[in-house]
């Protein structure tokens, strides 16, 4: 087997060989030339990418491979070169033999001869045009994206916009069907049958029913358009505050609450009264026959905390853990549990806007338990 030697200790001639061959097996077009822009070298590299062979241009002017309009690029980089000057990723266009126009990003630098005299340039030129296209096809992706986005921002604004006055405008209608019926029936007492009461008593409580969803529409709403800036925010500050909204709701059920130490988080501290408060609320009303049990605590699971809120009530079908959270997916009859079912669908929106997620875990008869998680930050 031949023996390999390093450049360094091999003859001179072998040394040129050496440099050739690695020149010669480039990927790239290395062309030199002199410094009228004759080509004097032309490798296996520039045929490929020019689609001209070293015997076609070897001699001939650099200025065959210009596109219209380049005309003086040409005398602008050999003046460059005249002057000592290298010239490092200089895009430009050249023209192939096949007369299609390709990207080229070239380096060139300076050839010296006897006494360190320049006499010519070499130019590595590489092919981006692919590089090029797929960064352009990137930027109109990119800017589809953005068009896109505000088109949304400002499709939401405007949804937020409607639905804050359009809860604004059914407010004041449902108040005045309520109030009318219900003067109905004091001003025809006596004079309405068991049936005409019946009736009037839907209306009222079907008026009282819209107002409340208009209400938590509204609220729903106010959720993207009240914001505040996340802070160290220690949890059992909006647990208290959660469970004083909701002190009579405790004292008649006789609910007992226990609450664990827990952390403090990156918040938005109002934001989680009401994830709180929610998640208690549905703990005691879905409590069945038995006085509510409420445990909440919080674990650390990797780069999050992990908060469950534990109930010994009703629980929920496995093939409704989801829609739960939608809005307005109510699972039971008004009459036996009233609500508007959209308290889960603003806690899925709050535990979201705090970048974490939110799930239930339960079976029926069993209680259940809802977990949500809130990321750890730095400094929190």
């Amino acid at each position: 087997m031949a023996e390999l030697r390093h450049p360094d200790l091999v003859d001179p001639a072998s040394l040129r060989s050496y440099l050739a061959a690695i020149v010669e097996s480039s990927d790239d077009a290395i062309i030199g030339k002199d410094l009228d822009g004759i080509i004097t070298s032309w490798n296996r590299g520039a045929e490929r990418i020019y689609g001209y062979t070293a015997t076609e241009m070897i001699g001939r002017s650099i200025t065959l491979l210009t596109v219209p309009g380049q005309g003086e690029e040409i005398e602008v980089i050999l003046t460059r070169i005249k002057n000592s000057e290298r010239i490092e990723h200089y895009e430009t266009k050249r023209r192939r033999r096949d007369g299609s126009i390709i990207d080229i990003s070239l380096a060139v630098s300076p050839i010296k001869g006897d006494n360190d005299r320049i006499v010519g340039a070499s130019a590595i030129g590489r092919d981006i045009t692919e590089a090029k296209r797929a960064a352009a096809g990137l930027q109109r992706a990119l800017d589809d994206l953005r068009r896109l986005t505000d088109e949304l921002a400002r499709s939401n604004s405007e949804l937020q916009r409607f639905a804050h006055v359009a809860s604004h405008d059914l407010q004041e209608p449902a108040r005045t069907v309520a109030t009318y019926c219900e003067l109905l029936e004091h001003r025809c007492k006596g004079q309405l049958d068991e049936k005409a009461r019946e009736w009037i008593g839907y209306a009222v409580a079907g008026a009282r029913r819209m107002r409340t969803m208009v209400a938590d529409t509204l609220e729903y709403s106010r959720l993207e358009t009240r914001t505040r800036p996340l802070a160290p925010t220690d949890c059992a500050g909006p647990v208290v505050e959660a469970l004083a909204n909701l002190h009579l709701s405790v004292e008649e059920s006789l609910a007992e609450v226990r609450v664990d130490p827990l952390p403090v988080v990156m918040a938005n501290a109002p934001r989680l009264v009401q994830l709180f408060q929610n998640l208690i609320g549905n703990a005691i009303k879905y409590a069945g026959d038995t006085p509510p049990r409420v445990h909440i605590s919080a674990e650390r699971r990797d780069d999050e905390w992990v908060f469950s809120v534990r109930d010994n009530g009703i629980g929920i079908e496995l093939g409704h853990r989801e829609q739960i959270f939608d809005v307005f997916q109510r699972l039971h009859p008004q009459d036996r549990y009233p609500g508007t079912g959209i308290g889960l669908a603003i806690c899925k929106r709050v535990v979201e806007q705090h970048r974490g997620r939110i799930w239930v875990e339960s079976e029926p008869g069993n209680g259940s338990v809802f977990y949500f998680s809130l990321p750890i930050d730095a400094g929190a």
